[in-house]
């Protein structure tokens, strides 16, 4: 069987992800990534309630894929690059 690696950005969170039923069609295993970059986050001109609310969402939505049964990487690194390899 074939296993797929979804990057979901943290500005994507829906269900269904159109990137996961996709790959579910393919009838492939849905291996998902997340990356929570500090770098991004300091480039962002947000006010920190902002920031923990979009931070909030995205772990949300990390334990909700979760409890539906995908394997998650949810990987806080100094920067995307550094969080894909």
């Amino acid at each position: 069987m074939t296993c797929l690696t979804v990057w979901i950005l943290g500005d994507q969170l829906i269900i269904p992800h159109p990137a996961l039923t996709w790959a579910e069609e393919q009838g492939a295993t849905v291996r998902v990534v997340m990356v929570e970059s500090r770098r991004r986050r300091r480039k962002m001109p947000y006010h920190r309630r902002r920031l923990v609310l979009l931070l909030s969402a995205m772990r949300h939505y990390a334990q909700e894929l979760r409890e539906k049964g995908y394997e998650v990487d949810y990987v806080v690194a100094d920067s995307f690059e550094d969080g894909l390899r």
